[in-house]
């Protein structure tokens, strides 16, 4: 994999390398060129505060935009937040100040 550089190149990613169904609920996904496409790609992190993820492929899930606005409701995403908020602290170096 080459390296990922922008969120262009990173969403990219993710649509070759998955199905184009939602993670959450097992619909199909918008097509590729749809308006709202980019809105299919939620980060399960914030980008703004986890910052090292921004363009980790693992810290994005694939689902529909109207699941993107009320992701924490559902019970994966919630579960896929928790392992990776866990080894994101593990991977900081400043996680020895958290124990």
């Amino acid at each position: 994999m080459k390296a990922i550089k922008n969120q262009s190149q990173l969403f990219a990613h993710v649509w070759e390398t998955r199905e184009h169904i939602s993670e959450v609920s097992g619909k199909p996904l918008l097509h590729e060129g749809h308006s709202m496409w980019h809105w299919q790609f939620a980060h399960v992190l914030g980008k703004g505060t986890n910052t090292r993820w921004k363009l980790n492929p693992d810290n994005i899930m694939l689902m529909l935009p109207e699941e993107h606005t009320n992701q924490e409701r559902f019970e994966a995403f919630r579960e896929r937040q928790q392992k990776l908020k866990l080894a994101y602290e593990l991977e900081s170096p400043y996680s020895y100040a958290k124990k």
